[in-house]
C-alpha cells in the first residue's frame, strides 16, 4: 500500500515540476534578454527603410509619441510611433504569432488534422505561440488595444514607467474581437486597430534557437523541483529498495 501511495505521489511530484517548467519559460522573455543591448531607434532611420524592419526595436526621444485616443485614431498605418502608458489590461485573448506555423507538424499538415487556431486563451497558450491583446492606457486616461513582448508588459503591470518600442498601427483579428468585445465596451476601446510593438522579423530568424532554450529551461526546473519532491517523498515514506 506504502509503496503504491509513494508511486502516486512521485507521478504527482513530475507533473508539477514539468508545469513549473513551462511556466518558467513562458514567463522568461528570452527575446528581451538576447536584445538588451540594441541601440534605440531614431525617426531619420526609420525613414530609410520599410516600417517592418523597425518594429520592436527601442523608440529614441524623436519617435512620435501617441498620447491621446484621437491622436491613435488619426494615425495612419504606415507610421511608426511609441508610447509612454500609464497602466494595462491583460484580456487573456491571444492571437497566433506570424512566425508560428499554422500546422504542429509535417505530417498534421499533409492529414489537416492538427491545425493550430488563429487565437485561443492564453492560459492555454503554454509555449508562448500567441501574443496577447491589452488594454493599454494612455496618458489622456483612454484605452487602446497593444500587443507587446510579455516583458514589457509586466513592467507596466508592475507599475513602471516606460517607452514601449517601436510600434505600428496593425489590424485586429475579427474572432479575438468578438471574444474581447463586452470588455472593450466597458472600457470605451477604440477597435479599429491595435498598436503592434513585437519583432516578428527577429522572432522568426531566432525561433528555433528561442524554442531549445524554452525546452532546456524546462528540463532544468523539472529536475530541480522533481529530484527534491523525490528525495522528499522517499525520506517522509522511508521507502527501501
Amino acid at each position: 500500500m506504502k509503496q503504491t501511495i509513494v508511486k502516486i505521489l512521485q507521478g504527482l511530484s513530475i507533473i508539477f515540476a514539468l508545469f513549473a517548467g513551462v511556466f518558467v519559460a513562458k514567463n522568461i522573455d528570452i527575446e528581451m534578454l538576447l536584445r538588451s543591448k540594441e541601440e534605440p531607434v531614431t525617426l531619420a532611420e526609420t525613414e530609410n527603410g520599410m516600417i517592418e524592419d523597425y518594429i520592436g526595436y527601442p523608440a529614441a526621444a524623436d519617435i512620435p509619441r501617441i498620447e491621446t485616443a484621437q491622436a491613435w485614431e488619426d494615425a495612419w498605418q504606415t507610421s511608426c510611433f511609441t508610447i509612454e502608458p500609464i497602466g494595462i489590461i491583460p484580456t487573456g485573448i491571444g492571437e497566433r504569432h506570424p512566425w508560428i506555423s499554422m500546422y504542429t507538424s509535417q505530417f498534421s499538415r499533409l492529414g489537416g488534422s492538427r491545425k493550430r487556431e488563429d487565437v485561443t486563451r492564453i492560459a492555454l497558450d503554454f509555449f508562448g505561440e500567441y501574443a496577447e491583446y491589452y488594454l493599454l492606457q494612455l496618458p489622456d486616461q483612454s484605452y487602446i488595444l497593444a500587443q507587446m513582448p510579455v516583458s514589457v508588459a509586466a513592467q507596466i503591470k508592475a507599475g513602471k514607467k516606460i517607452t514601449l518600442p517601436i510600434g505600428k498601427k496593425g489590424a485586429v483579428h475579427v474572432r479575438a474581437l468578438a471574444n474581447m468585445e463586452e470588455l472593450c465596451e466597458q472600457y470605451h476601446v477604440y477597435t479599429k486597430g491595435v498598436f503592434y510593438c513585437i519583432n516578428d522579423q527577429w522572432n522568426e530568424a531566432h525561433s528555433g534557437w528561442i524554442q531549445f532554450i524554452c525546452i532546456l529551461i524546462i528540463f532544468v526546473v523539472l529536475f530541480a523541483v522533481g529530484i527534491p519532491l523525490f528525495i522528499v517523498i522517499d525520506k517522509v515514506f522511508k521507502v527501501k529498495d
